[in-house]
C-alpha cells in the first residue's frame, strides 16, 4: 500500500462530519470511500457533502467494501463494539473513537479481536498528536521537571449547558450509552497525564450528576449520565495526581494542567478540548521570576487529528508506529474510569 492513499470508510455521519471528514479532505494520505449511516438519506447526503463515492445504510456492508482499507468508527460508545468486530472480521484496520466501549468487558473483547485479526486497532486519542503536548512529554522525559511533585489537570466546559450545544450529543446524556463527563472527556485528560508522566496506580475518585436535566432543543432532557468527576492517582514513582471535569460549567476555563517537580513549573492550556483546540505552553524553573511561553516544534504540521492519520496512514502503509494508542490503551483507561465510578 505504500505510496498509495488509505482508503477509509467512516461509520457516523455528525460528530465525523465535524470533526474526521473536514481533515481527511486535506490530506493525500487519506481518500474517503464511503460511508455508512443508519439511514440511507442522511449517508446519500453526507457522501454528496464531502464528495464520498458510496453511501451504506449497511455498516456491516461498507465493512465489507473492497475499496475500503480502514474503518473509521465514530458513534457512540455502546456501538463501538459490533461495529469494530464487524470491521476486524473482514480484515480491515480499525480507527475507534475513544472511549472504546461502554464497559471493560466489551472492550476487552474488542482488543482480543484486534489481536486475533492481526490488523491496526487504534483508538481515538489524537490528543497525544496535539504539538505542544507532544513537546511536553519530550520535555518530562528529558528531565525538564527533575523529579516530579505533583500534576494537576482540569477540564471544565459548558457543553451541556444550553439547547444549542445539547442538540447535536443529546445521546451523551443516557448513561447506557456509555457516556458521561469523565468517560467522554475526562480519559482523554487522564491519558495524557499517564502518557506524559507515566502510567497511574491507585486510581480513586468521584463522579456526579448534578444536574437531572438538560436543556433541549425542545425541552428538559433526561439526563444519567455523570456530569462531573474528580480523580486522584499516583505515578508509579508516587507523584500525587488530580484530574476534575465537568461539562456543566457555565463559565468553564477550558483545558488546564500544571505539574511541579524539583527542575520548575510547566503549564499546558487550551480553550476547550485538546482534540480540537490547540494547546500552549508556559514554563519556569526554579529561579526564574514567572513563567516563560515554551514554543514547540512541528506546529505547521497539522492538528492533532491530522497528525494522528497521517501516522495511522504511515502505519497502515507498512511503518511500524509504537506510538499509536492501541485498543489495550483503551481498555486500560475504561478500568480507571470503573475503579474511579466504583469508589464514589
Amino acid at each position: 500500500m505504500s505510496g498509495t492513499p488509505l482508503r477509509v470508510g467512516v461509520i457516523g455521519a455528525s460528530y465525523a462530519a465535524a470533526a474526521h471528514l473536514p481533515v481527511y479532505a486535506g490530506l493525500p494520505e487519506i481518500e474517503v470511500t464511503a460511508i455508512a449511516t443508519a439511514h440511507r438519506d442522511t449517508a446519500e447526503a453526507a457522501a454528496e457533502r464531502f464528495a464520498i463515492p458510496a453511501a451504506y445504510d449497511d455498516y456491516e456492508e461498507l465493512c465489507r467494501a473492497a475499496d475500503v482499507d480502514l474503518v473509521d468508527v465514530v458513534t457512540r460508545p455502546s456501538l463501538h463494539p459490533p461495529m469494530a468486530a464487524a470491521a476486524l472480521r473482514a480484515g480491515k484496520h480499525v480507527l475507534c473513537e475513544a472511549p472504546l466501549a461502554p464497559d471493560v468487558a466489551s472492550g476487552t473483547e474488542m482488543a482480543a479481536a484486534a489481536r486475533t485479526a492481526g490488523t491496526l486497532a487504534v483508538v481515538d486519542l489524537q490528543s497525544r498528536f496535539d504539538p505542544a503536548l507532544w513537546h511536553l512529554r519530550e520535555l518530562v522525559r528529558g528531565g525538564r521537571l527533575g523529579r516530579l511533585y505533583n500534576v494537576h489537570a482540569t477540564a471544565f466546559y459548558p457543553t451541556f449547558t444550553r439547547p444549542e450545544r445539547v442538540a447535536s450529543s443529546v445521546w451523551c446524556a443516557d448513561a447506557a450509552t456509555g457516556a458521561s463527563s469523565l468517560r467522554v472527556h475526562g480519559l482523554h485528560t487522564a491519558d495524557l497525564v499517564g502518557w506524559i508522566f507515566g502510567p497511574l496506580t491507585d486510581v480513586t475518585g468521584h463522579v456526579a450528576t448534578r444536574e437531572a436535566t438538560w436543556p433541549g432543543p425542545d425541552g428538559p432532557i433526561a439526563a444519567t449520565s455523570a456530569d462531573s468527576a474528580a480523580l486522584a492517582a499516583r505515578t508509579a514513582d508516587g507523584a500525587l495526581c488530580s484530574i476534575h471535569t465537568s461539562w456543566l460549567a457555565w463559565h468553564g476555563g477550558g483545558w488546564r494542567l500544571e505539574a511541579y517537580g524539583s527542575g520548575g513549573r510547566v503549564v499546558a492550556e487550551a480553550a476547550g478540548h485538546t482534540g480540537h483546540h490547540p494547546v500552549t505552553l508556559h514554563g519556569a524553573g526554579p529561579d526564574d521570576p514567572e513563567l516563560r511561553p515554551i514554543t514547540p516544534p512541528g506546529t505547521g504540521e497539522g492538528g492533532a487529528f491530522a497528525r494522528l492519520a497521517r501516522r495511522l496512514a504511515a502505519a497502515a502503509g507498512g511503518t511500524p508506529d509504537p506510538d499509536l494508542p492501541t485498543f489495550d490503551d483503551g481498555v486500560g483507561l475504561l478500568r480507571l474510569a470503573e475503579a474511579a465510578e466504583s469508589s464514589s
